[in-house]
């Protein structure tokens, strides 16, 4: 008589070793995430400020102590948040698409099942981003390192204020994930080839090759998405700006829903600084996204052999 097989596990299994690892990455890596918050937003100032000059600024508002700690509870929530989401979602979505598990999959199978995934996940965390820009971005100490208060920054304006810039939040978000999940077991594959060559097999040359694929992938996916993101942070920093007077419901709709309203940011920096402004930050960018998917791509598996979880996330 055939052995039964084992019952398949609950997709919601996944949940705590996607959780855990997304959560350590995001702490390791929030400190470069302040830079490159710093200088994406700076590209709508009128005066040109190197890294160190915006460093300094922050410094002498924030403290050293500052690129550890302002604005860092919402950059954790919303950067867990997001690739929870992304991740949970993504094998859900390719084998509801394609009927077939991501493994099973082809670039494209797998380029546009990430791509939907970051839909769900930038309505999770907009809120957050909006609260993790302004508390970044507070020279004058306003909300005192409160995510409270910048979130009631928002919030006081509408209901859906706390959404403004959902659609670059989405359209960031799905030309870096969708990009980076559709490469990530080839440049793994390249990488840990490289290692073995170098090293030899054996697991420490496994465990590198799964780090610099991971940083690969993340890094093709940040190249990609720079332009959309630094639009992104420029659009949200002008509607917390315009949050300092009521707002009218079309205004909000507008920060919130209309593409227009996004590529109009993008043409004010394009003839204010010309298309290179649109990569400013984009090393910081790179090493930020670059190196959260190398944490990624080596953690979340971490955690499931931990947990001792079989199903497939990537």
């Amino acid at each position: 008589m055939a052995a039964a097989s084992p019952p398949k596990q609950s997709p919601f299994i996944t949940l705590a070793p996607i959780s855990a690892g997304c959560m350590v990455s995001a702490g390791i890596m929030y400190p470069m995430d302040v830079v490159r918050a710093l200088k994406m937003a700076s590209a709508s100032e009128a005066a040109e400020l190197s890294t160190m000059q915006l460093l300094r600024r922050f410094v002498q508002a924030h403290g050293m102590i500052g690129l550890v700690s302002q604005g860092v509870l919402p950059e954790i929530a919303r950067a867990t948040a997001m690739r929870v989401v992304q991740f949970f979602c993504y094998p859900l979505i390719h084998e509801g698409l394609f009927s077939k598990k991501p493994s099973e999959g082809t670039p494209s199978t797998k380029l546009i099942a990430g791509m939907a995934a970051s839909l769900p996940s930038a309505l999770a965390i907009t809120p957050l981003e909006n609260a993790k820009i302004a508390l970044q971005l507070d020279q004058a100490k306003r909300f005192n390192n409160s995510m409270l208060a910048a979130a009631n920054h928002l919030w006081r304006r509408g209901v859906l204020a706390p959404y403004v810039g959902l659609q670059g939040t989405f359209t960031r978000s799905a030309i870096s994930f969708g990009p980076y999940i559709a490469t990530l077991p080839y440049c793994q594959a390249g990488t840990r080839r490289a290692c073995d060559a170098l090293l030899g097999h054996s697991a420490l040359s496994d465990a590198l090759g799964t780090l610099l694929g991971g940083l690969l992938a993340g890094s093709i996916g940040a190249a990609l998405n720079c332009p959309f993101d630094l639009v992104r942070t420029n659009l949200q920093k002008q509607a917390i700006a315009l949050a300092e007077k009521p707002m009218s419901t079309a205004e909000v709709l507008s920060l919130t829903f209309s593409p227009l309203r996004y590529l109009s940011v993008g043409r004010q920096i394009v003839a204010a600084r010309g298309v290179g402004a649109l990569y400013m930050g984009l090393t910081f960018k790179v090493a930020h996204i670059g190196g959260t998917g190398a944490c990624n791509a080596a953690l979340i598996p971490y955690f499931k052999r931990l947990f001792g979880i079989d199903r497939e996330v990537f």
